[in-house]
């Protein structure tokens, strides 16, 4: 065991999650993956307004992006004055953040009469809570960038499970380390392809907390159709709702 980190707790009481020094080495290279096909690039100032700590979300795409080979401004959450100071002043490439909190840091610049899209930012990962095309298309009004979805929960790794390419046609899974079935809700049978149900994964080179047809609760499709930008991975649809 390298590091141990914990659930947010959504079913109730959170749940421990253990890593070796290979599965840190691999969430390192799925999150690297996902922040890439957002647009993510060696050199880029990445600023992570997620929570550090227990939360794997601040640690996940910190580690990410220094694998990629970015500058890290590790703000963490909170401290909304502190996040626009360090904004407004370092520019960044990109914003890493639950989509409800970067709403607040935008809405936040703009009642002091500055705009946000000022920033100069090229493209915004989004994730952690449920959000919809509606918020998608705030968070780009707000801010001038794209907005991507990053999917991932702390059974299985943290964030960095899927996420979005340029196209936006689903989340693109890494599929090599977590296979992904979609299951009835009710009776748990596999269903066919493009079939709306809950999705379960199977991490396939985890060491420290192996799992095998894991129920995650989550609602979604998968596909595997060509996507528009190359990649051969398995799709999934945005999250829809909760089992």
């Amino acid at each position: 065991m390298a590091r141990v980190h914990a659930s947010s707790g959504t079913r109730g009481k959170p749940t421990v999650v253990g890593y070796t020094a290979a599965d840190l080495a691999v969430w390192r290279d799925v999150m690297a993956r996902v922040m890439v096909a957002a647009g993510a690039r060696q050199g880029d100032l990445l600023h992570v307004a997620f929570g550090y700590g227990l939360f794997t979300g601040g640690l996940g795409f910190h580690d990410g992006a220094e694998r990629i080979g970015m500058t890290v401004v590790p703000a963490s959450s909170g401290n909304t004055a502190r996040h626009r100071l360090l904004l407004e002043d370092f520019r960044p490439a990109g914003l890493a953040a639950t989509p409800s909190f970067a709403l607040h840091i935008a809405e936040t610049i703009s009642s002091d009469g500055r705009d946000p899209r000022a920033l100069g930012l090229r493209y915004g990962m989004f994730g952690a809570e449920p959000w919809s095309e509606a918020v998608r298309a705030a968070l780009e009004r707000a801010f001038g960038c794209r907005a991507y979805d990053i999917y991932g929960l702390s059974e299985i790794i943290g964030p960095g499970v899927s996420g979005e390419c340029a196209a936006r046609d689903g989340l693109h899974v890494a599929d090599d380390h977590f296979l992904p079935e979609i299951v009835d809700l009710v009776s748990g049978t596999p269903l066919p392809e493009g079939h709306e149900g809950e999705l379960v994964l199977t991490t396939l080179t985890k060491r420290a907390m192996p799992l095998i047809r894991y129920r995650t609760g989550d609602i979604t499709a998968l596909t595997t159709a060509p996507c528009a930008c190359g990649r051969t991975s398995a799709r999934m649809a945005r999250v829809k709702g909760r089992a």
